[in-house]
């Protein structure tokens, strides 16, 4: 896909401004959804169902959305998901607004809401190679980049829902989702309508992509090494922060700071990953990653002050920026362009499932055996998976066998 704007940059920084938009959102409706069905259910479980909601229909849309990217086009298929997504959002504030709230139709729209978000991440990610060769700029930073505006905008949206919720309500809150998604609605139309006329590609199904991983040995083992990091994925933010924050009688305003510590972490290691993208180690990188989730859990078990909380939540997220800036270039940049779409949505399918099996298990973790025993368990799974990452360490240092002239390359 190519543009008719005189400028190569325009769409490499449109693509970059949307991943911030659609961060922000994101982080910013993960302090405000289990918030919300927390004070209107006052149950854990009850947040675990609409966190599920939140998650589930995006493995089938992750399997199915990478078809429809291939047939219609990835530029048609991000502008579809992001109005559709703006319209129900749009339809939840009018519905608190209104005083018909309950957390059953509120569950309900937010499924139907998760359909169009995997399929849009997925066309913005498939884009990511293509933005970069017109500007450029090294695949490896571009991702780097877009890592670290997620963790950037994982700072500002917690902070800013905390003192949205605080300040002016749920439906103030619900409502300044609704304007940012309309923002990115208008981004998209940008790109949207300054596209040319697509290069048909070879049209290829799952089975090409599974037959091409088990060619590939390193990048399936590198996706099998990374998905038990999505244990604590999304339910870190949707069940167990906010439920620490309501046990203990903690403010809003804390939980948008617990989360905005993890971001600001996860901004200074992808910033880190794009400026010296070859001198990581994937094995590395994988060990800290476990370490850090260890540790962000760790302080939560023994409610230590909120200075060692905070300290603890920011150097866990440094791992996860570098690490997940990693990945996704370690992807873009092993698979070959035609089957670019269906592994990123293979992959996508893949943890979208852990982390809606884990956030159903651990909502009812927390209502069957409490908290603490909840985060007792849930740092032993990680202990474990940081020894068995430390005893793999030779054999996964699949990053450093990538020739260095790949990793300087801003597309296959």
């Amino acid at each position: 896909m190519t543009f008719a704007t005189p400028s190569t940059q325009t769409p490499w920084r449109l693509i970059l401004s949307m991943e911030a938009l659609s961060g922000l959102t994101n982080q910013f409706m993960e302090i405000l959804l289990p918030w919300y069905v927390l004070h209107t259910t006052n149950s854990v479980l009850w947040t675990g169902v609409v966190g599920f909601c939140l998650l589930l229909p995006n493995i089938f849309s992750s399997l199915f959305g990478a078809p429809v990217i291939d047939k219609i086009g990835r530029s048609k298929t991000m502008l579809a998901c992001e109005v559709s997504q703006f319209l129900l959002i749009a339809a939840i504030a009018a519905l608190v607004f209104a005083g018909y709230n309950a957390p059953s139709l509120i569950g309900l729209l937010i499924f139907l809401c998760s359909f169009f978000d995997a399929p849009g991440q997925l066309a913005r990610t498939a884009l990511i190679p293509s933005f970069s060769r017109y500007a450029a700029v090294p695949l490896s930073k571009t991702t780097g980049l877009s890592q670290a505006l997620d963790g950037m905008t994982t700072v500002i949206g917690p902070i800013l829902g905390g003192l949205v919720i605080a300040a002016y309500g749920l439906f103030s809150a619900w409502a300044s989702c609704a304007l940012f998604c309309f923002i990115i609605v208008n981004l998209c139309l940008f790109v949207y309508s300054n596209r040319r006329a697509r290069s048909l590609r070879k049209q290829v199904t799952y089975c090409d992509v599974s037959s091409f991983l088990r060619t590939d040995r390193s990048l399936c083992k590198a996706l099998i090494f990374t998905i038990p990091t999505f244990i604590l994925g999304q339910s870190w933010e949707l069940i167990l922060l906010p439920t620490y924050i309501y046990e203990h009688g903690f403010s809003s305003v804390y939980l948008g700071l617990l989360g905005a510590a993890f971001g600001l972490g996860a901004f200074i290691g992808a910033l880190c990953f794009a400026k010296r993208a070859q001198k990581f180690s994937f094995s590395t990188l994988l060990s800290l990653n476990y370490l850090g989730y260890f540790i962000s859990v760790w302080v939560l078990f023994f409610n230590l002050p909120k200075v060692w909380v905070l300290t603890g939540t920011l150097l866990s997220g440094i791992p996860f920026g570098a690490f997940g800036a990693m990945i996704t270039s370690f992807i873009l940049l092993k698979t070959p362009s035609e089957l670019r779409s269906k592994t990123l949505g293979l992959f996508a399918a893949a943890t979208y499932t852990v982390e809606s099996c884990s956030i159903v298990a651990i909502a009812a973790c927390i209502t069957w055996c409490g908290l603490q025993r909840t985060l007792f368990i849930i740092n032993c799974i990680f202990a474990v998976l940081v020894l068995v990452s430390i005893c793999a360490h030779k054999q996964t240092d699949f990053w450093q066998i990538l020739p260095s002239e790949t990793k300087k390359s801003f597309t296959n």
